[in-house]
This record gives C-alpha cells, structure tokens and sequence, in this order.
C-alpha cells in the first residue's frame, strides 16, 4: 500500500483560512438575512455540495492539467508560496473599502453565488489545491487531500446552520482577530515556502 506523503496539518490550515468559517460567516450572515430558518438550511446544504464538487473538479482535473504542463517541483512550492504571501498580505493591510453590493432577495440561487463561488471557493483556496494536488500525484494523497477538503466543508456546513446567531450574539470581532492570525502564519508560510523552492531549483545549483 502507497505511504501518503501530503502534509495534512499544513493543508488544512491553509484550506481554512482560505475557505473556511472565517470569511464564510459573515457572508452568509448577510446573504441569509432575509430568510426564514427553513430556507438558510437548504442554501447552507446546496452552498457545501457545490463548493465540494466544484473543489473535487479542481483535484482531479486541475492537477491533472497541471502536470500535463510538465512543471516542476520547485516552481510549485514556490508558486504556492506566492500566492499565499500575497493573500496574506492582502489580508493583512487590507484591499481598500469594500464596495457594497445591492442586496439579492433571498432565494435557493445564493447557495451558488455568491456563497460557494466566491464565498467558500476562492481563487487563493483553489490555486493551493491545485498545487499541492499536483505536488503529491499518488492517489492516497489526492484521498487525503480531499478528506482534508470535506472535513473543512462541514464545519463550513455547521457554521452557516448558527450564522444568523453568531453574528447577532457574538459578532465579527473574533473573526477578525483570527482573520488576523491566520493572514500572519500564512505570510510566513509563504516566505518559507518561496525559500524552500528557490533551494530546489537550478538557479542555486541544485536538480
């Protein structure tokens, strides 16, 4: 049987802080305002079904374009790295006031837009997928990675179930300060990672 060399605990606290309850709870929270309990229910389940699929799309055929490309190793690590510093950046010192979009009546149609794509399927989350499903090529690694993908689904799952009540008792405060945390471990993640892929490739002299 094939060992699984994908780093899990690395995976997913990337996964999360790219696509996880952070973002998604607020989003949800003001998408779902307008809705009775019944309706949030059903877009909170369409709205992890399509983001799942469309992330399991992202494993296997994203990856799989990937290596038709014939990238190395080292260019993975360090685009992966790239994009993560960036996101964090972006994270971190901000993208400017966020625009208010019109308000959408509620309706089954928000679980796909905008909760699942961009709200739990973000570009950052699937470029990272795409890379470390192309990274680790073996099929118990692509099954760790997508058991990684789910467990990160239902807590996203269980997180738009008490949106409504998080957001009225607790409020945003925390996520942000988690939102925070994350976008820092993220940066040095990313540095490390462009560092680790410039050791790799043939610029330093190394195969």
């Amino acid at each position: 049987m094939a060992e699984m060399n994908v780093p899990l605990p690395l995976l997913a606290s990337l996964l999360f802080s790219m696509m996880g309850p952070i973002g998604l709870l607020p989003l949800f929270a003001k998408s779902t305002a307008g809705a009775d309990a019944r309706l949030q229910k059903t877009i909170a389940v369409r709205a992890a079904t399509f983001a799942t699929l469309a992330l399991a799309v992202a494993v296997f055929v994203g990856s799989a374009i990937m290596q038709s490309a014939g990238t190395s190793r080292s260019s993975l690590i360090i685009a992966s790295g790239i994009i993560l510093t960036l996101t964090a950046l972006r994270n971190i010192f901000g993208s400017g006031s966020p625009q208010s979009s019109p308000a959408q009546p509620a309706s089954e149609a928000l679980a796909l837009a905008p909760i699942a794509i961009p709200g739990i399927v973000t570009p950052m989350g699937v470029a990272i997928l795409i890379l470390f499903a192309s990274y680790f090529p073996e099929m118990v690694d692509r099954l760790a990675i997508l058991a990684v993908m789910v467990g990160i689904m239902l807590a996203n799952l269980l997180a738009m179930f008490s949106a409504q009540w998080f957001m009225r008792a607790v409020g945003p405060t925390p996520l942000i300060v988690l939102g925070a945390i994350f976008g820092v471990l993220q940066a040095a993640m990313g540095v490390e990672m462009i560092v680790s892929g410039l050791g790799m490739s043939r610029l330093f002299g190394h195969p």
